[in-house]
């Protein structure tokens, strides 16, 4: 009994990685879309492997609009962390097309498990 109640009572998961910036808002309909996004809005991370510019590049979506990528400093090892997982998941955290930066959408990084039936 105390471990289906533990099942049910699970923390939230720990992001792989934090307050990573989306690179190329400007070049993507990010800023067409900036009203409608929100701090906790889900993105869809994809890998692109056939991207001229780097093998390992993740395509970061936004309810099936592209918006950008993530950073190549991030994307190597992250790549690694998807042979290991289903897929990887992001969750907005600070969202500002105000500011000054050019990567004004920050989001957390979680892993997504293969899910398992019994």
């Amino acid at each position: 009994m105390w471990k289906k109640l533990k099942k049910w009572f699970r923390r939230a998961p720990q992001p792989v990685v934090a307050q990573v910036p989306v690179a190329g808002l400007a070049y993507y309909r990010a800023e067409d879309l900036a009203t409608l996004m929100h701090r906790g809005d889900l993105l869809d991370l994809r890998r692109e492997p056939d991207n001229e510019h780097d093998a390992h590049a993740i395509m970061i979506f936004w309810h099936n609009n592209k918006i950008g990528y993530v950073p190549g400093e991030y994307a190597r090892e992250l790549n690694n962390l998807l042979g290991d997982c289903d897929r990887l998941c992001g969750k907005i955290v600070t969202i500002d097309p105000e500011s000054e930066e050019h990567r004004w959408v920050k989001f957390n990084i979680y892993p997504q498990r293969k899910r398992r039936w019994r």
